[in-house]
């Protein structure tokens, strides 16, 4: 059997992920308040709870004259959504709930509605207009399908009663009142196993071999299929049963079920607030508070704001306090402060006599430091003037082999024009392909002597078997210029597949491969290339002619 710790680890593991984080505490208490914390300014929820309401009233507005069972169903879908989001609304769909059916002459929906109407006048404080109802409901026939459901309802209502009234005589009638109904509803529904297995968490009487700990029951319910509100549900039924961070951790898990199924009408955020006022968490009691009055005014629900308006200035009054002690702390640390200040000014004092005698000494040593941070701006400097030499070059002789190409068709022109003679030897004369191979020639020469550790810097970025290497010295592939080019800042696919005479799908294509088989992937990739050393041990001044000439 698991223990305490394993099951509680597993729990949190397997049903509260929350933003990609686990929510991890010192206890099954800790870890839930540690989600619902989180849960609390998570308007998601409601966002997509409105959406669902929104849908559903397109689908009414657009099958408003469709059948009586297909609108019926959407009143219903729609009440569903309102019942424990917004009483108004709510209240509005169950009495067109009420008002279709009796107009079709459905005496069984009818009365079904009015329970449903039961249910949510009974939370919303509306005693008075739930208590003619009830009396209402008393008088006519129930079906035997809804009798559980009505005893439930009238249970719940006198509770409500009982709760309002806080009376020692007449709550104490409201009590039996609802006690008896709940009888009647176990008379008619008899407990399945799941309500069989809670039942055992309220029974007084069990022996402490059949009372399981808290821990099972959390476990239980969280691995029923239950949805987020029959959890929400069950949790604060179960938190009556217990006391303690036992009874915490029911009600932390009922009111984030709350939050999840966008529930307003719900008493786990108020009574969470409360034990945890008396259990010495001011701060989170106070926070729990607040999310309870929002709810409240949210859903029109006139018993809780009463129930709020009783433990609200118990709170502020205790939040008051705690602040007051706090700003007493903070003058004492405040004068702590001021004191270990004045020993670090003396401290200080002391090595600044110090710093003084060496002063002459640190001097010297920045003027050497600005020697140096001046040189290095000089080599920097230099750096870049070469790579940007080199870049105009490759540009220049692409211009020239351009202008090359404007002649060659001029040439042909003239041909056109019946000068065949006199141009035929210049047209043959001009060879395109070899003055490619040439400048392509000289420019691999030109790049490997300013970075001649590119190939093998290149190569170390892929894997043996990936690895390009040109067939003879001096000279590069036709992949590994186009990286050459893009070390040299020469980034756009289109420039590049201008100087080396391929399309840009083609240049694109290379590239894609390359990196497709690289070590490493992306923008890593190309900070690699970019970071390939320049090797500064060439005096520029001093290359041949023939290296930067481009044949006229």
């Amino acid at each position: 059997m698991l223990n305490k710790t394993n099951l509680l680890a597993a729990f949190i593991l397997m049903l509260f992920f929350v933003n990609g984080t686990l929510a991890f505490g010192s206890s099954s208490k800790d870890s839930l308040l540690n989600i619902l914390k989180t849960e609390l300014n998570n308007p998601s929820y409601d966002r997509q709870k409105e959406k669902r309401i929104n849908s559903l009233k397109r689908s009414v507005s657009e099958t408003s004259k469709s059948g009586y069972e297909r609108l019926h169903l959407l009143y219903n879908t729609i009440l569903e959504e309102y019942k424990f989001y917004q009483f108004d609304s709510a209240h509005t769909y169950v009495r067109k709930i009420i008002d279709l059916s009796e107009k079709h002459g459905d005496l069984f929906r009818v009365k079904e509605a009015k329970l449903q109407l039961l249910q949510i006048l009974t939370p919303s404080g509306m005693f008075k207009e739930a208590s003619e109802l009830v009396s209402e409901l008393d008088h006519e026939t129930m079906p035997m399908e809804l009798m559980g459901n009505y005893h439930n309802l009238k249970a719940r209502f006198y509770e409500s009663l009982a709760k309002y009234n806080n009376d020692p005589f007449y709550a104490a009638q409201y009590r039996a009142l609802a006690a008896a109904q709940f009888s009647k509803m176990n008379s008619v529904l008899p407990p399945n196993k799941f309500e069989a297995v809670i039942g055992l968490a309220a029974d007084s009487s069990s022996s402490s071999s059949r009372r399981r700990p808290a821990e099972f029951y959390l476990h239980f319910i969280t691995h029923s299929g239950l949805s987020d509100h029959k959890i929400a549900m069950v949790a604060m039924r179960l938190s009556y049963c217990f006391s303690g961070a036992d009874q915490i951790m029911f009600l932390a898990l009922s009111a984030i079920s709350d939050i999840r199924s966008s529930t307003k009408d719900t008493q786990a955020i108020l009574k969470l607030g409360e034990v945890l006022y008396k259990a010495g968490d001011v701060n989170m009691a106070y926070t729990c508070i607040n999310k309870a009055i929002s709810d409240a005014e949210f859903y029109s629900a006139r018993g809780h704001k009463i129930d709020i308006q009783n433990i609200l200035p118990l709170i502020a009054g205790k939040t008051i306090s705690e602040a007051e002690l706090q700003r007493d702390k903070s003058i004492m640390y405040a004068l702590i402060s001021a004191v270990v200040v004045l020993v670090v000014l003396c401290a200080l004092f002391i090595v600044y006599i110090q710093l003084k005698k060496i002063r002459v000494s640190e001097q010297l040593i920045n003027q050497k430091n600005n020697q140096l941070a001046s040189i290095n701006m000089k080599l920097m400097e230099h750096t870049r003037i070469n790579e940007e030499y080199i870049g105009f070059f490759f540009k220049r002789s692409f211009a020239n082999i351009s202008s090359l190409e404007k002649l060659k068709r001029k040439i042909a022109h003239s041909i056109k024009t019946k000068r065949i003679d006199e141009a035929l030897d210049t047209v043959t004369s001009i060879q395109i392909s070899k003055e490619r191979e040439y400048l392509y020639h000289t420019l691999d020469q030109i790049f490997l002597k300013l970075f001649p550790n590119f190939v093998p810097a290149f190569n170390e970025l892929l894997k043996p078997e990936d690895q390009i290497w040109p067939q003879k010295d001096q000279s590069l592939t036709t992949v590994l210029r186009i990286f050459a080019l893009i070390r040299l800042g020469i980034k756009d696919d289109e420039t590049i597949a201008v100087i080396l005479d391929y399309s840009v799908s083609t240049i694109y294509t290379y590239k894609i491969r390359v990196k497709a088989k690289a070590l490493v992937k992306g923008e890593e990739f190309d900070k690699r290339i970019a970071g390939i050393k320049f090797i500064n041990t060439v005096d520029h001044t001093r290359l041949s002619k023939r290296e930067l000439r481009v044949q006229d």
